[in-house]
């Protein structure tokens, strides 16, 4: 974690605007950092209830010292998840996490009996189909790991689009949606879109619905 200010301010807005205003809502979010998007949650009164998993401890500690986590599980996520509640979390989220994972697919299928009836997952995931890696790999010849990016030395997996989808309709879920993290608004990005489709798009943003009664027969 080269930068730690960073990872404890950097609110993932992009992410947490997909959980609707609802009080009742109980979020929890695998890799929580330092809590910036747990706050910003908090702050829009997103959430009733909100809880975090965080692998390392200076984040750990700071998510805790800003009260406004109910509860903070210091651990690697695909250990900690099996110490998480049923039933009990209306919105999941992963701001680039299953990518760092040894076995995401897994994740994904067991946070299942832990989403309420209807909940949703919300995450983003790099593309590794963008242009600018294809490019590379192209001229380079080269797989070239990276400090950060779709690149990062710490990822484990890679996904493109076909696969964030088959990841989520594998594990049961639902009314899966894929789009670009930071859609641009500029003409000359949307003609791109249009010829190059994901070639252009570095992360995906996903949301993945829990069919009503699914979790109860996982």
């Amino acid at each position: 974690m080269k930068d730690l200010n960073n990872y404890y301010s950097h609110a993932r807005t992009e992410l947490a605007a997909l959980v609707p205003s609802n009080t009742n809502n109980v979020v929890l979010e695998l890799g929580c950092g330092g809590g910036a998007t747990c706050a910003y949650i908090a702050r829009e009164k997103k959430a009733d209830e909100i809880w975090g998993i965080e692998k390392f401890t200076d984040a750990a500690s700071h998510a805790k010292e800003l009260k406004v986590l109910d509860h903070v599980l210091e651990g690697d996520a695909e250990v900690m998840i099996k110490t998480l509640p049923k039933e009990h979390f209306s919105h999941i989220i992963a701001g680039d996490i299953l990518e760092h994972l040894v076995d995401p697919w897994t994740v994904c299928e067991d946070l299942k009996q832990n989403l309420k009836d209807g909940g949703v997952f919300i995450c983003s995931i790099p593309n590794i189909r963008n242009l600018s890696f294809v490019l590379k790999l192209l001229f380079k010849k080269r797989f070239e790991y990276k400090d950060s990016g779709v690149l990062d030395r710490t990822h484990l997996r890679f996904f493109a689009r076909k696969d964030v989808y088959q990841m989520f309709e594998n594990a049961g879920y639902s009314n899966i949606k894929i789009g670009p993290v930071r859609p641009k608004k500029k003409l000359s990005y949307k003609l791109g879109k249009i010829i190059f489709g994901d070639l252009l798009t570095k992360g995906f943003l996903v949301t993945a619905q829990l069919k009503n009664s699914q979790n109860k027969e996982a």
